[in-house]
């Protein structure tokens, strides 16, 4: 078992309470709601920086999508894996769902941004429907989007940087919530670049991590010295599989 699903059988076990989960037809609609942790709210434009990045990022032609902001939350602590694998944030999302606290969750992601690092692994983590991802100060500090991002690149290919990677990592984690693993990521050549999709993140970077296990096609790892670049659009077959989405939460 790998260090990260070790920790996601723990964060089931201690998070599955009151949480469960429907299945519809493919959703012909999405909804994606977020919260900030209150030293993230801190924070100049973060807020803003998060839903257009998601209202860029998620739109496509299958599903009507609805992003909103939930508002600020008290959390004991603000590493963002931590607050999720350590059952905190499911927790405070089913106790929403039951009426028993004033958070109102969406049907399809509830994701949390807290001030957690984002120099050491894991930086987030996502379960079915609930997500959370430290950084928030680097997500400040990112680019308006539709500055960003080259209006004729449909890869969406961005330089490699703590903030594009912390935005990377928080659309990975809004993934998993909707089903999606590491191996509906892939790493490809850019002329002499290598650039990592959302769902093999900056993991297409370490030597030691297996990225040729891929529903993608073959994914190649890069050298020290090989220049590297992210993009914010996901793989043709993570595409697939979030056509085909068809999950819901409720208590």
């Amino acid at each position: 078992m790998t260090r990260r699903a070790f920790l996601g059988a723990v964060g089931s076990l201690l998070s599955v309470g009151a949480l469960s989960y429907t299945t519809r037809d493919p959703a012909d609609s999405l909804e994606v709601r977020f919260w900030l942790s209150e030293r993230a709210a801190t924070y100049d434009d973060v807020a803003e920086r998060v839903r257009s990045s998601l209202e860029r990022l998620l739109s496509f032609e299958w599903w009507a999508l609805e992003v909103s902001f939930g508002g600020t939350v008290t959390v004991s602590t603000e590493d963002g894996a931590r607050v999720t694998v350590g059952g905190e944030w499911p927790k405070a999302v089913s106790a929403g769902a039951l009426g028993r606290t004033e958070l109102e969750p969406a049907t399809d992601v509830n994701l949390l941004i807290t001030d957690g690092q984002m120099a050491e692994a894991p930086t987030g983590y996502g379960l079915p429907h609930v997500a959370s991802v430290g950084g928030a100060r680097h997500v400040a500090a990112l680019e308006p989007i539709d500055e960003l991002l080259a209006t004729d690149d449909p890869q969406k290919r961005v330089p490699l940087s703590t903030p594009t990677r912390t935005m990377q990592v928080l659309l990975h984690e809004v993934g998993h919530a909707l089903g999606l693993d590491h191996d509906h990521g892939l790493a490809y050549w850019d002329g002499r670049a290598v650039v990592a999709t959302p769902m093999i993140s900056t993991y297409a970077f370490d030597p030691d991590y297996p990225v040729d296990q891929t529903q993608c096609g073959t994914a190649y790892a890069s050298s020290v010295a090989t220049p590297r670049k992210l993009s914010f659009a996901f793989a043709a077959c993570a595409k697939r599989e979030l056509e085909t989405y068809s999950g819901g939460f409720r208590p």
